[in-house]
């Protein structure tokens, strides 16, 4: 006598795209008085169908890790104690809420713990590595298609992601800025804080230890108030002239700058409604007047607020900004 067993369904995995690591020199970042690695460390997403077609082009999304991160830190799976980025890539692949798409993380890293993708005249030229150097090594070593690239990130990489679309709008098709750091959101006045800054750039002057976010500080200001000839720090001795400096750098003052040529970019930002403050100041509400300044300027910006901090709904999240990024490439006619 035989007897058929009925098999419980079980659900078929997402295909799986594979993850290929290479490193490169960087021209942007070659010879920097800070002398920051020129070396740069990327990982690529590749998605499954990739090697199924040799003459299909895929678009391309870069992302871009936060401050003390690294790329590797999107795929190690501590992104939700369950998958790694690529694991999510897979799902929204398989699922159609996202095209097949090649994802590149970027290597952000500096030696005061990031260097928030910006250009300086002491530690390199971090904008342009970004939107030049990194785009041409995936174009040459990728089937990449054009004119259809978006920019990603979360904390540090949410305002490297915004900074790098709004000062080259027409490269990519749209960002997303998770998170985006809190003191670069809207103008501070900053002039209330600059005894206590002076304090804090004197310990290091001095070899004793700051607060940390001062490293943060410090990376932002050899790029808006450097000092070429002081090599102690490579930054203004003017503490006026700092905080200044750092009033102005700001994705407000960008976005209004910019705002004819980016009135078209579509972009989606969004933050925790417990985030804290910031340069004394509670930075849902830097994040709020952010946004008033944005639909000012009638750019196409898209916001959520959602219930956390800043780092506990990663996750959700990067789901969130994935899903806005499949549909702006599903409407696009390229």
């Amino acid at each position: 006598m035989s007897t058929d067993y009925q098999l419980a369904d079980k659900p078929i995995p997402a295909p799986r795209g594979t993850l290929e690591q290479f490193s490169f020199h960087s021209p942007s970042l070659k010879n920097n008085m800070a002398d920051e690695n020129a070396n740069r460390e990327i990982i690529v997403y590749l998605p499954a169908c990739y090697y199924a077609d040799s003459n299909k082009a895929f678009p391309v999304i870069y992302v871009l890790h936060g401050y003390e991160g690294e790329p590797n830190s999107w795929f190690d799976e501590e992104l939700n104690e369950e998958a790694g980025l690529d694991d999510i890539l897979d799902e929204l692949i398989d699922e159609g809420d996202l095209e097949a798409s090649i994802v590149v993380a970027v290597d952000g890293r500096s030696s005061l713990n990031g260097s928030w993708y910006i250009n300086s005249p002491v530690s390199g030229n971090f904008l342009d590595y970004l939107t030049v150097d990194v785009v041409k090594e995936i174009d040459i070593r990728f089937r990449t298609q054009p004119g259809k690239m978006a920019i990603f990130g979360h904390s540090m990489g949410g305002f490297g992601a915004m900074l790098a679309a709004m000062e080259n709008p027409t490269l990519y098709r749209t960002c997303v800025g998770l998170s985006p750091a809190g003191m670069m959101m809207k103008r501070h006045d900053y002039q209330q804080h600059a005894d206590f800054f002076q304090e804090e750039l004197n310990k290091l002057i001095n070899g004793g230890e700051p607060e940390w976010f001062i490293y943060a500080y410090l990376t932002i200001i050899r790029a808006v108030a450097p000092d070429t000839e002081n090599p102690l720090l490579y930054i203004s001795k003017d503490i006026d002239e700092i905080v200044a400096a750092l009033e102005k750098f700001q994705l407000s003052d960008i976005a209004m700058r910019q705002a004819d040529r980016i009135r078209d970019l579509p972009i989606y930002t969004e933050i925790g409604d417990n985030e804290g403050d910031s340069v004394g100041e509670p930075i849902l509400d830097n994040f709020n007047a952010m946004i008033e300044t944005f639909e000012e300027l009638e750019l196409n910006v898209t916001s959520y607020v959602f219930i956390g901090g800043h780092t506990d709904k990663v996750i959700e999240q990067v789901y969130r900004g994935l899903r806005y990024i499949g549909g702006v490439f599903q409407e696009s006619k390229i």
